[in-house]
């Protein structure tokens, strides 16, 4: 069997979660689950031992401790650890906070198989990945005839870019903002016009003509 190409690590109070993926991750021949972690400072140990991890899933409600800090620390002192919040709560104000403090993914705990390595491929390669059931926008995400949102300057800049086709990374570039700012411009987008994903997002762009208003 080739050598798999990426590692995960699981951060939760739970050790059942951390069971769970492992066993979920035995058939995947790209993702290799390496340790579960009940608090951050065992995580932290394990990075400055050199440990490599590329992804960490993480409950945002530790024993103690706030995940959506901890996800904020993880994305300064380790920028080459991609974190995935793995929870129960799926608020939209909590997603926007995850995304706004680092988080790259967001998924619930009974995530599947399935979308679980869809989200591993999102994340490696750069993008955003938030459940496909997430709630955003008006009435649980579906947006009646006559509704338009109002964006902001910045979410009208971000949105342009999207439609070019750029990357998250080369719209920071182009805006001067960093990352996490773009992907949350993204999420707010998504949220306010009801989209699941960018081609959600591109297509009511086009039918609500939002760029030439």
């Amino acid at each position: 069997m080739n050598q798999k190409e990426y590692t995960i690590a699981v951060l939760d109070d739970h050790n059942l979660i951390a069971e769970a993926i492992e066993s979920m991750l035995q058939k995947s021949e790209k993702y290799l689950f390496i340790k579960g972690f009940s608090n951050s400072k065992q995580l932290s140990s394990f990075l400055e031992a050199d440990h490599v991890v590329q992804i960490v899933l993480l409950d945002i409600h530790l024993n103690g401790e706030d995940g959506i800090k901890v996800c904020k620390e993880l994305s300064i002192n380790y920028p080459e650890v991609r974190c995935i919040m793995l929870t129960s709560l799926t608020q939209q104000s909590l997603v926007l906070e995850a995304i706004k403090n680092g988080a790259k993914g967001y998924l619930p705990k009974n995530v599947g198989y399935e979308e679980l390595i869809t989200a591993f491929d999102t994340v490696v390669n750069g993008q955003l990945y938030l459940h496909k059931d997430l709630t955003f926008g008006p009435v649980e995400g579906k947006v009646n005839n006559e509704y338009v949102p109002k964006l902001t300057r910045r979410e009208n800049e971000v949105l342009k870019l999207i439609m070019e086709e750029f990357t998250t990374s080369e719209i920071s570039q182009k805006l001067c903002i960093s990352i996490n700012t773009v992907e949350t411009h993204r999420a707010s987008l998504l949220s306010k016009t009801g989209s699941k994903n960018v081609v959600g997002l591109i297509k009511f762009t086009l039918e609500k003509g939002l760029l030439s208003s």
